[in-house]
């Protein structure tokens, strides 16, 4: 999607088709996964330089065409049922997101086989875009209004035309390799350490030393193949705060679709039950809160149904 804002249309309206177009917090989010993507090649580097010289560019290389696998559709399901923990809709299910999905494809000019609609077993509501396809809402959400319910889809819909669940599937597949070899040398060091204190128990100061010493040996390995973990206190709070930005730009979209009014209906829900509840903490998990705060989102997009009504 275009940073430029589009005219907004009436439900139901038939629009001029939409593609799927990276908006800046798209671009952010890979630039943001371009360390772990390094890291991860280093470490797959690393494991096939272990087997043979030849396997040291080869296996980066197979493992790099291998992401194109998440976004099949067996992977797919796959992965919206393990990772994200959705299930297929239900016959009653399915026909009662259908019909709002269908509507709200018609509006945005895009087939609405395209994506594949899923349900997640929680008693809130809310809903979510991933992979590159799939579509998934509450329970909870198929009790709204058939016009709320749209508007939620559209949400997600503009998730998926702005590319955003697509590049979070791929920066979460670039960092396996980084995240697998830490968890890894965490476990080596800990168990290097733990055979130097049984040694230290009865008394032989050099397994001690030793011990220490390949401790300290396995975490330069960790940041020489990881040359991203001394940049994640900076990364970390960007990433956060590009998935809010996302967010943002989700709800424009909706907006541009005619759902604006709906959506701003859906989030006072939201924020009338969040304000029944303690406060969220303070400015840390503000910091790394990967969606807005429901009131800035309500006044953000009320910010923009003016400027372009």
């Amino acid at each position: 999607m275009s940073d430029s804002p589009c005219p907004p249309v009436q439900p139901n309206q038939p629009a001029v088709p939409r593609t799927r177009r990276p908006d800046v917090s798209t671009s952010l989010e890979v630039l943001l996964a371009l360390p772990q993507l390094l890291s991860s090649v280093a470490v797959v580097s690393f494991v096939g330089a272990l087997m043979s010289p030849r396997m040291a560019w080869i296996l980066p290389v197979v493992w790099l065409l291998s992401g194109a696998i998440m976004f099949v559709p067996a992977a797919e399901r796959l992965l919206a049922t393990m990772k994200f923990g959705a299930r297929r809709p239900t016959a009653d299910e399915l026909r009662a997101l259908r019909a709002p999905w269908n509507s709200v494809c018609q509006v945005a000019g895009v087939p609405s086989d395209r994506y594949s609609l899923w349900i997640e077993d929680t008693a809130e509501v809310n809903a979510f875009a991933a992979a590159g396809h799939i579509v998934a809402v509450t329970r909870q959400t198929l009790q709204l209004s058939p016009r709320q319910v749209e508007a939620v889809l559209a949400h997600e819909l503009g998730h998926h035309l702005s590319g955003h669940p697509a590049v979070s599937l791929f920066a979460w597949w670039c960092g396996l390799p980084a995240r697998a070899s830490v968890i890894v040398i965490r476990f080596l060091m800990r168990a290097v350490l733990a055979i130097g204190d049984i040694f230290a128990r009865v008394g032989s100061p050099l397994v001690v030393v030793a011990s220490i010493v390949g401790a300290l040996a396995l975490l330069g390995v960790l940041f020489a193949v990881n040359p991203w973990l001394p940049l994640m206190p900076l990364i970390s709070p960007l990433i956060a705060w590009t998935s809010r930005l996302g967010e943002k730009r989700a709800d424009q979209v909706a907006a541009q679709l005619g759902y604006g009014p709906a959506l701003i209906e859906v989030l006072s829900t939201w924020l009338a039950y969040e304000q029944t509840k303690p406060k969220r903490a303070g400015i840390r998990d503000r910091l790394f809160a990967s969606h807005p705060a429901t009131g800035d989102r309500i006044r953000s997009l009320e910010g923009h149904l003016a400027t372009t009504a």
